[in-house]
């Protein structure tokens, strides 16, 4: 079981990789998931997780999973059950969309069963309720209105209230227009309230208008009576409406009652759709950056090869285009990427360097890629990365001097660094940044080896930087040690951010200061009291930095001439590719003329042949002979074997071309010895030689 604690998420930017993840999702659903995303507890899961988000990445790049608009249905039934009221008629709607995007999202996920079989069962997970499907926009429109025609007595009610409403509008404006009664009116109209039509009358002319007042102005001066003439068919109309309202109630508790006795079913489909949205967000998230699936398992052993900060890589984007339009190549320009190695031969790495070289993004990336593994999210790495699944993972980065609580750079550090050796356990990867430092350099030291013994002892995995000095020497007494070192250009005087394993870094103190201009007798005095510290090592370590930045300047001329390499390597296949397509078509080509040319000389020599039927009978026999030997000539020649070949190899039910009536043909009978196929060509049954049918199809025709 992993367990990373919530320091280590917060000091490691997780959280802001959840927030970037939640960008991706199209719904509140999956935005959800992406924000409350934690590493996985267990190998299988994890896998699994990446599993999907590779197969959904391959999906995606020919397919839609459509979930935009998806919310927490569930919560809202839940919300109006417990008011004791029915759910309105939009809830219930979206209780058809939901059902709708799960029906469709089955539909997309399981379209390849045996490339995606992860997808395949995902989507087969997603249920189905075919009968709330139906009946529900049978009785609800998409407007979340209930329909007329959900039952026999809503329509019936329903069109009592479009009737009596239209008569007590005709009713009342006939009123209104009475020219005895025209003085008698405010100018206003029919005027409807508390759906009731009533008529302005100004209050000196209230004798005129007979029946009760349902309403007046503010200032008195206009009453609103409805006309005795209407009374009747007023209240008429508002028992319509009761009946309507209630006929509406008992629809929308009806059916809430059966979405409500379906809960734990939806409950199901919104949450895998949840999990859908999720993936598809991993997935694009991961195509848009590049990103690449690890090798996950439990071996300790940790290679994350030319890895970057995930959350660099998404400030360096151009923020002027979209989400999945990434131009990767110039964001990458700008994060540059480490390679380190963990748990093979060593635990435990000493990265040190000097100032701003790049030592704490080192540690956060290294960090911040392990959780993405173990959250089931591709990492900023290149292929044939590694990460396993720590046990538990801690970090101390930064300097979190506390205030509030008192507490000194060094005292914070050791506070987290007390949460390590009480929790830590079996499998655990810890992060420490500038380990040793806040205190006195002697004790600092004395304690960072300390710690570093305890490590080794508990067969902990490790990462920490450092300034100390003596440190660097710690990895050369102690087996399972290994340095690192943040590259420095001492000609530019400024770091590259390149991690170069196997040997140690210096801080470059003294040739900084010599570059920004620092009195050169000061330094010099400096350079000379180093000189008279006995330091073995460092005339090893500086030969070391030379060796390796030579190493280093090879190893990528040579990878640029690999890349290189590969990319002529590519654009030949492709071209080869290219000519094989050209060459194919080329032969096509000349097959259907050769094809065409040698049909049209056999009917013109049929048809000279058949010309000779008028010579006399002593000569017939040398017309048939002739006839015979066109045939035989024809057959004989390479295309004519293919074409018998093709004839002779056909089945019933194999489709063919007949070149001479330009249309395809079901074959539905073959008589090998009389050279002889029955088709069945326009819905008509025809006859035709071997010769006259052909595996081409004319011009325009597919093949």
């Amino acid at each position: 079981m992993s367990e990373f604690s919530p320091h280590a998420l917060r000091v490691l930017e997780y959280e802001r990789v959840r927030e970037v993840l939640s960008s991706y999702a199209v719904s509140v659903l999956g935005k959800g998931l992406a924000l409350g995303m934690e590493p996985l507890g267990s190998l299988e899961e994890a896998r699994g997780r990446l599993g999907d988000t590779e197969e959904m990445r391959a999906l995606l790049k020919h397919a839609r999973v459509p979930l935009a608009g998806l919310r927490d249905l569930v919560g809202e039934l839940d919300r109006a059950a417990g008011q004791g009221r029915p759910a309105e008629p939009e809830a219930l709607y979206r209780v058809v969309e939901l059902l709708r995007a799960g029906l469709t999202a089955r539909e997309v996920l399981t379209s390849s069963p045996s490339a995606l079989p992860r997808l395949h069962a995902m989507g087969s997970s997603i249920e189905d309720l075919p009968d709330l499907r139906e009946e529900i926009p049978a009785k609800v429109d998409p407007r979340g209105e209930v329909r007329d025609d959900a039952t026999p007595r809503l329509a019936e009610v329903r069109r009592l209230v479009a009737e009596l409403r239209a008569s007590l509008r005709a009713r009342a404006q006939r009123i209104l227009n009475d020219p005895k009664l025209r003085s008698a009116f405010q100018s206003e109209g029919v005027t409807i309230k508390d759906d009731r039509y009533l008529l302005p009358v100004k209050a000196e002319y209230r004798s005129w208008v007979h029946g009760p007042i349902r309403d007046r102005s503010q200032s008195g001066s206009t009453l609103y009576v409805e006309p005795d003439a209407i009374t009747l068919d007023g209240d008429r109309l508002l028992e319509a409406l009761d009946a309507e309202r209630d006929e509406v109630q008992r629809i929308l508790w009806e059916l809430t009652r059966k979405v409500l006795a379906a809960r734990p079913a939806l409950a199901r489909i919104q949450e895998r759709l949840a999990r859908v949205d999720f993936t598809c967000a991993k997935a694009r998230y991961a195509e848009a950056f590049g990103l690449c699936a690890p090798l996950l398992d439990d071996s300790g052993v940790l290679d994350l090869r030319d890895a970057r900060h995930p959350y660099l890589l998404w400030l360096s984007r151009d923020l002027s285009r979209g989400h999945d339009d990434v131009d990767l190549e110039a964001a990458c320009a700008k994060v540059v990427p480490i390679s380190v190695r963990l748990g093979e031969t060593f635990r435990v790495l000493v990265v040190t360097g000097p100032n701003t070289g790049g030592k704490t993004v080192a540690l956060k990336t290294i960090g911040l890629n392990v959780l993405l593994a173990s959250s089931g999210v591709p990492v900023a790495a290149a292929e044939g990365s590694r990460v396993p699944l720590y046990a538990r993972v801690f970090a101390d980065i930064g300097d979190e001097q506390s205030i509030e609580q008192s507490l000194s750079t060094f005292s914070s550090h050791l506070t987290n660094i007390l949460e390590v050796l009480r929790e830590a356990g079996p499998g655990s990867l810890v992060l420490l940044d500038e380990l040793g430092a806040g205190t006195d350099p002697l004790e600092g030291a004395a304690l960072g080896r300390a710690l570093l013994d305890k490590f080794l002892e508990k067969g902990w995995s490790a990462v920490i930087t450092t300034h100390i000095g003596s440190l660097k020497e710690y990895a050369y007494s102690r087996d399972g040690v290994e340095n690192a070192a943040m590259e420095f250009d001492p000609r530019t005087l400024k770091p590259t951010y390149r991690l170069l394993m196997g040997i140690p870094g210096s801080s470059n103190a003294l040739a900084i200061a010599r570059r920004i201009g620092l009195a050169p007798d000061v330094v010099e005095a400096a350079e000379r009291e180093i000189a008279e510290i006995k330091e073995p090592t460092r005339d090893i370590i500086q030969r070391m930095e030379l060796s390796r930045r030579r190493t280093e300047r090879e190893r990528r001329r040579a990878e640029r001439l690999r890349r290189r390499a590969q990319g002529e390597a590519r654009a030949y296949e492709e071209r080869r590719r290219e000519v094989e397509v050209e060459r194919e078509a080329m032969l096509r080509e000349a097959q259907q003329v050769v094809d065409e040319s040698v049909r049209q000389a056999r009917e013109r020599l049929l048809e000279l042949v058949g010309g000779l039927k008028s010579l006399p009978k002593t000569h017939q026999p040398i017309a048939d002979t002739l006839r015979e030997e066109v045939d035989r000539l024809l057959v004989a020649t390479p295309l004519g074997m293919k074409r018998e070949e093709f004839a002779r190899s056909l089945k019933k039910e194999d489709d063919v071309y007949v070149p001479k009536f330009r249309a395809k043909a079901k074959v539905k009978k073959v008589d090998k010895g009389g050279r002889l196929l029955t088709v069945l060509m326009n819905g008509i049954l025809t006859e035709i030689g071997f010769d006259d049918v052909s595996w081409l199809e004319g011009p325009g025709g597919g093949s």
